[in-house]
């Protein structure tokens, strides 16, 4: 006998997709590596749609290094092994000068990003700027969002959602499956429930004054994705593909997921590119936002996007609003969506091992994803390694992208 539904009468696929996505926060690695390769499998999705590709030049001998970390010297390997490395990417003066894959995924495939999209959301407001759908960061964002005239959001800009400085109350830890970001956000997108996220945030009160604190709120990033539909008239995908995908030569097509069934796209977590795709987020972004002569974002945007200016900027993995855990000790602090590091340097970060870094001064992109599993599931040595790096990857990563930029200099 095939059983096609539930007892409560669900259908089994559905049963199993959405109980499998809503628990992505604390997949064991026997599911998380396939089910990244997968993604556009498990969620709702839009796709972006590519244009002609435009190849990045090869160097003729791939950089092979050793680094130092932690007192021990190690390979390419090495790094590989320990940061649970699917993809690995250094590209320099727009050559690609290492390139590796693991855990199934290769050039044509697509790793799902976590909340690396944020950055790229970044990326589409300034593109809405310079087209003029959007006046400025300070607008408030019941300009485009009436409906939330009278709820705690009335009064807050874009730039503060940009800052991630609303002041609205919520809760991220990642860790607890109660939180906000776990039961008001993961687990209705994976339930593709439509309009749920924007009704719930209608009801939150607040914490800080608008613009005074920064506190990092995923869930404040889907009103960024509702501004830049409202403001282009177009899906964000569609306008992603014009503004990004398509004129910068992007090998693959992408995808955002959906908060449902043709849903609205979900700007602040897990969309998918492949990784030479990934880099050319951070390659956009050392061309200032221009792209074959023309500016795709303001001049200016770029800096204003990768400069610490978040208001009192304190991050704790734990989601304690305000207070300075020991993840917040690696950044200089936060612009619009961007993570700041010393010396002008710039990160999208994600969890499970997703990163774009960004070093201007090196004309270069290092590009590291991941599945980086819960401390749970590591052995004693590797959580050890991990212990101050949540599940986004060690500073290991950054002993070696500083040795790569060292050898290429």
């Amino acid at each position: 006998m095939t059983l096609q539904t539930t007892v409560d009468g669900e259908a089994v696929d559905q049963f199993i997709r959405r109980h499998m996505a809503g628990d992505f926060l604390l997949w064991s690695p026997n599911i998380q590596a396939e089910a990244f390769l997968n993604w556009d499998r498990i969620w709702a999705t839009r796709t972006i749609a590519k244009g002609t590709p435009k190849s990045l030049a090869q160097a003729a001998k791939p950089l092979d290094i050793t680094f130092d970390s932690g007192g021990k010297t190690l390979t390419i390997d090495d790094l590989m092994r320990w940061e649970f490395v699917s993809g690995l990417l250094i590209v320099k003066d727009g050559e690609i000068k290492l390139e590796r894959y693991a855990m199934g995924l290769d050039a044509e495939r697509c790793w799902q990003s976590s909340s690396m999209v944020k950055s790229l959301a970044a990326i589409l407001i300034g593109a809405a700027l310079q087209d003029g759908a959007i006046r400025g960061v300070d607008q408030p964002i019941t300009d485009y969002l009436p409906e939330f005239k009278g709820t705690s959001y009335e009064g807050v800009t874009i730039l503060d959602l940009l800052h991630m400085a609303s002041g609205v109350e919520w809760v991220e830890n990642t860790d607890d499956l109660k939180t906000d970001v776990a039961e008001h956000y993961i687990k209705v997108i994976a339930a593709r429930r439509p309009d749920y996220i924007l009704d719930y945030l209608k009801t939150r009160p607040r914490a800080n004054p608008a613009g005074t604190q920064f506190y990092y709120n995923t869930g404040d990033t889907f009103l960024l994705s509702h501004i830049l539909s409202r403001a282009t008239g177009r899906t964000v995908s569609d306008y992603c593909s014009e503004k990004l995908w398509k004129p910068m030569g992007f090998e693959q097509d992408g995808f955002f997921i959906l908060d449902s069934d043709d849903g609205h796209e979900v700007v602040g977590s897990c969309c998918g590119a492949s990784l030479r795709d990934y880099a050319r987020w951070g390659l956009f972004m050392l061309a200032d936002g221009v792209i074959d002569g023309k500016r795709v974002v303001p001049e200016g945007w770029v800096k204003a996007s990768t400069s610490p200016t978040a208001p009192n900027f304190a991050f704790d993995f734990g989601g304690e609003r305000g207070v300075a855990g020991g993840a917040d000790s690696a950044y200089q602090g936060y612009g619009y969506l961007w993570w700041v590091r010393e010396g002008g340097d710039y990160q999208a970060l994600g969890s499970y091992g997703q990163w774009i870094y960004v070093s201007p001064a090196n004309n270069t992109v290092a590009v590291i994803l991941g599945a980086v599993p819960r401390h749970i599931y590591m052995s004693a040595e590797e959580a050890a390694l991990h212990r101050n790096s949540s599940h986004c990857g060690s500073e290991m990563r950054l002993d070696f992208i500083k040795a790569a930029m060292q050898a290429l200099a």
